[in-house]
Order: structure tokens, then C-alpha cells, then sequence
């Protein structure tokens, strides 16, 4: 007997929990320590009605710029306080949601001309996305959560408008609205949110060009134009300065046309990344894509069009795919600055468009009337998402906790000062002094001896080796770096430095004479 509709969505939503139960138990890691441990705007009440009524656009916070995010961490403080389980909790929840929903959009694919009436596919094609080790940046850092809201509110806006009737009588205002309204929740919760009206655009193009047209019309210009206005608020309310975002992202490679050049790579890692999803990082670098000369990049990167636009010619639900594959991918391409020129979680919202890809392969009209070779493909993907599952169980052990995330993260990229400092402050916090001087000196020396805050937790592991002297000009060398940390209270509001060793370093501070011609020089 064939399953029902809600017991599909049901096992589903099973698998999908149980294989991401292991990040309940996991600690805050990245910038979790910070907006959630350290930061204390999510945790005020009072900050409610800036969020809500979009002031917080002006106001010198991190996330300002996503109103929708800040307000599903408020949520979860205002239950859970800052307990990790909750926002894990919530952020599992959100995934198991957004597997549901691309099984859905899956069925809405399938089940017209050409698809199949068995659900082994979609359901497959799905649990690729739900156990793919590469989502498990999205799913086991709160604070990356704004990439699970950007793809529930596309894909449930996807849903919404693919279920629209044109035999509605009327017009079908309640789905427009909902469509629009989802889309401005998507740009809400983080700029990626861009691409909601373009993947309906694309819906629409695609599938139901032949219906009438009003409220496609309707829809997708109701929800480019919230898009629009969204980002010009965004944009003319920056607060401008900033205490929080000091330093400027810049491009990869130091201009925009060395990022071009290394764009491609970046490109064709991610490729490398959803097929082989091995050498995942928190923090990729040059070493990440050494293996990946331009040339061999742009060849990868060819093949896989060539190969995309000959399948999406016989299929035009594998173009839609794709569609939803690289526009995702656009408002990363560091055409513009960001912090981080790649990431796994960027690819949250395109592994959705790559499980529609391979649920549209599972259904391809050549295995009409070939049920041997069909079973033997179907059973060859059960075996692939069971390797995927049990590798997104181990990458989940990465992330839950600091010190084994920075430790995975150095080995994989050992030429970053980012990694090299957070597994220096990892190895401190677990009283592996001797460690922690070995990598945060590392840090020193990576950054040219530049970075003041570096050079302070190199002067907090030394004061706790009893090495008083050294901890001294170890310090006396950050504060005349970075003078401000002097004033470690200051750091923390700036969310600069976690509270922890921000008291570390104001009882430093107090046993020792290093810095106080500085505080007064600088005002502190």
C-alpha cells in the first residue's frame, strides 16, 4: 500500500531530526559566542519594538540589517536565555521544515507531465538535501540560521504560488499576499533573500506562461517591489560609524579583478564541494582551492554547463533547477565585498536546487519502461544519501564545540589567521597553555605582527604560564596596536571580544602598570 502524503512528509521530517539530534547537545561556537554568550541586545525586551518596526535599520547592532533573524534569536532568548540546547533546538526545526518543503516543490515538479506516481524519488532527492554534510554550517550555527529563513520563506513561497489555480475565480489575493509577504521576510533575514522574486520569476517563465498572467504579474512585481524598498532602507539607514563593523570587507585577492580571477575557483570548489563534500572548512583560504588552478576551474566549471544546458534541453525542470542552484549563488560571488568570500553555509538554499536536479534525473521519461535499471539507480542512491547521512553525523561533531571546530578548521587551512587565533583561544580556554602560545604565536606571525587582540591573548596565556615579564611586553605590544582594548568593557559592546576574556584582561590590565598612559591618552 502506498504511503499517504503526511506519512512521507512525516518520515521525512523523522530522518532529518534524528540525524541532526547530535547538534542539541553541542555548545555555542563562532559568532554564536559573541551575539548570543556576549552581546546582549537579543536578550533585552525593550529592543522588541526597534526590531519589529524596522528602526533597528539605524541602529549599531550586529545583524541590523536583518530584522527577521535578530527576531527569531529574541524568540529563543526569550525562552531559552542563552542555554544552546533552544537555538539548536530551533534551528533543527527550521531544516526539518525546509526538507519538507523541497520535497514539496519536488512533488509539484514531478507530478505533472512526465512524472512518476512512486515516491521513492522525490523522497531520496530530498534526504539529499536534509543529510548533505555541507548544510550542517547553516543548521549548527544559530547565528548562520538567516540562510535556513531565507530558503523557508523562497521555498514556501515557491509552494504557495506553483499551487495557484488559474481557474480561481477572481483574483487569488490571499496567495499573492502570502507570496509578497514571504518575500519580504526572506530579504528580512538576510540580503540573499534577493533572489525569492527571481526564483518565482523563473516558476512562472518556466511553467506558467501559458496560464493567464495577472497574478503571476502580480505576484512577482508585489514581491520585487517590497525586495526593492527593503534593501533602499537598508542601505540609506546604515548607521555610519560603526563601533561593530570597524573594518570593511574587501575582495579576495585585494581588487575586483583579482576577485574574478579567483571567483571560478571558488565556483568549482563548491562543485567539488556537493559532489566529494570533503575538506569542508569554517574558513576557507587559498589553500582551500590550491588544488584547483584557474585553468582546470574554468574546465570543470564548462563541462558542468555543457552538461546542465544539454539535460535542461530535455527537460525543462532541470533548468529550473539550476536556476535555483546559482542565483543563490549571485549575492556571493564577491562582485561586491563580503566578509567571507566563501562559505558552506552559501550553500544551504542551492542544495535544495541540486536535490530538484537529481529528483528530476530519478524522473527522467528515458526510465519509463526500464524498472530494472531504475531500481538499480534508486538503490545506488539510497546506498550515496546513507554515506551523506553518516558523513553530516561526523561534520556535526565539528561544530560543537570551539576547540574542535578550530582545530578541523587549521588542518584544512593552515595559512589563516583566523583559525590559527580561534584555536589558540580554544587551547587556552581548555588549559592547554603550552598549545595555545605555539598557535596563537603562529597568529602573530601570520598577521605581521599587527594584530592588537591577538597579541592580548597571547599576554593572558603567558600571565597564566606565571611568565609575568613576558606577559608584560606581550601586552604593552597590543595596546600599542590597538590602544582600544584598554578599555576591555568598551570591546565588549563593540562585540570585539567575548566576556570572558574581556574580565581576563581587565584583571591583567589592574596587576600591571603596561597600558594606563595609553587610557589616558585615548580617553578610556
Amino acid at each position: 500500500m502506498a504511503w499517504k502524503p503526511w506519512q512521507q512528509a512525516a518520515l521525512l521530517a523523522g530522518i532529518t531530526f534524528a540525524v541532526f539530534s547530535a547538534t542539541l547537545s553541542a555548545d555555542f561556537v563562532y559568532d554564536a559566542r559573541m551575539q548570543i554568550l556576549t552581546g546582549d541586545f537579543i536578550h533585552d525586551w525593550r529592543n522588541w519594538l526597534a526590531v519589529l518596526t524596522g528602526r533597528v535599520l539605524g541602529m549599531d547592532v550586529l545583524d541590523f540589517n536583518r530584522p527577521v533573524m535578530l527576531a527569531s534569536l529574541m524568540l529563543d532568548s526569550a525562552v531559552w536565555g542563552r542555554d544552546p540546547f533552544g537555538y539548536h533546538l530551533t534551528s533543527v526545526l527550521m531544516h526539518v521544515v525546509n526538507v519538507i518543503l523541497v520535497w514539496l516543490v519536488i512533488r509539484e515538479l514531478t507530478g505533472g507531465e512526465g512524472g512518476t506516481k512512486q515516491v521513492l524519488g522525490p523522497l531520496l532527492a530530498a534526504l539529499v538535501f536534509a543529510v548533505h554534510p555541507i548544510v550542517t554550517e547553516a543548521v549548527c550555527e544559530p547565528t548562520f540560521r538567516e540562510d535556513l529563513l531565507v530558503a523557508l520563506c523562497t521555498l514556501a513561497a515557491l509552494v504557495l504560488a506553483m499551487r495557484h489555480d488559474p481557474a480561481t475565480p477572481g483574483f487569488d489575493t490571499r496567495r499573492a499576499i502570502g507570496c509578497t509577504g514571504l518575500c519580504l521576510v526572506a530579504i528580512a533575514s538576510k540580503e540573499a533573500g534577493i533572489v525569492a522574486p527571481m526564483l518565482l520569476a523563473a516558476s512562472w517563465w518556466l511553467f506558467h506562461r501559458g496560464e493567464p498572467g495577472r497574478f503571476w504579474a502580480v505576484t512577482i512585481g508585489g514581491a520585487k517591489l517590497v525586495v526593492v524598498a527593503f534593501l533602499a532602507a537598508r542601505f540609506l539607514l546604515e548607521p555610519s560609524p560603526s563601533s561593530i563593523f570597524e573594518s570593511k570587507p574587501g575582495y579576495p585577492g585585494g581588487s575586483l579583478a583579482q576577485a574574478m580571477l579567483i571567483e571560478p575557483r571558488i565556483l568549482a570548489l563548491y562543485a567539488q564541494l556537493i559532489l566529494f563534500p570533503v575538506n569542508l572548512c569554517a574558513d576557507y583560504g587559498l589553500a582551500s582551492i590550491a588544488h584547483l588552478p584557474l585553468p582546470v576551474a574554468l574546465g570543470l566549471l564548462a563541462a558542468i554547463a555543457v552538461a546542465g544546458a544539454i539535460a535542461a534541453r530535455y527537460d525543462r525542470r532541470l533548468l529550473f533547477a539550476y536556476c535555483m542552484i546559482l542565483l543563490p549563488l549571485l549575492p556571493v560571488a564577491n562582485l561586491i565585498p563580503i566578509y567571507r568570500a566563501a562559505a558552506d553555509r552559501y550553500l544551504y538554499l542551492p542544495m535544495a536546487g541540486v536535490a530538484i536536479a537529481v529528483a528530476c534525473l530519478l524522473d527522467a521519461p528515458w526510465l519509463i519502461g526500464r524498472e530494472t535499471l531504475r531500481q538499480r539507480i534508486l538503490a545506488g542512491c539510497m546506498a550515496v544519501v546513507a554515506v551523506l547521512g553518516m558523513a553530516c553525523i561526523e561534520r556535526q561533531t565539528v561544530w560543537a564545540s570551539s576547540l574542535a571546530l578550530w582545530d578541523d578548521s587549521y588542518r584544512k587551512n593552515p595559512g589563516s589567521v583566523t583559525t590559527a587565533t580561534g584555536l589558540g583561544e580554544a587551547l587556552r580556554e581548555a588549559g592547554r597553555l603550552p598549545e595555545a602560545e605555539q598557535f596563537t604565536r603562529e597568529a602573530i606571525r601570520l598577521s605581521n605582527s599587527e594584530r592588537g587582540d591577538v597579541w592580548a591573548t597571547l599576554a593572558l596565556i603567558l600571565d597564566e604560564q606565571g611568565r609575568a615579564a613576558d606577559s608584560a611586553a606581550a601586552l604593552a605590544k597590543a595596546l600599542e596596536l590597538e590602544p582600544r582594548l584598554s578599555d576591555p568593557e568598551a570591546r565588549v559592546k563593540s562585540l570585539s571580544m567575548d566576556g570572558a576574556m574581556a574580565e581576563d584582561l581587565k584583571r591583567l590590565l589592574g596587576t600591571t602598570k603596561v597600558g594606563w598612559p595609553e587610557r589616558e591618552k585615548t580617553g578610556y
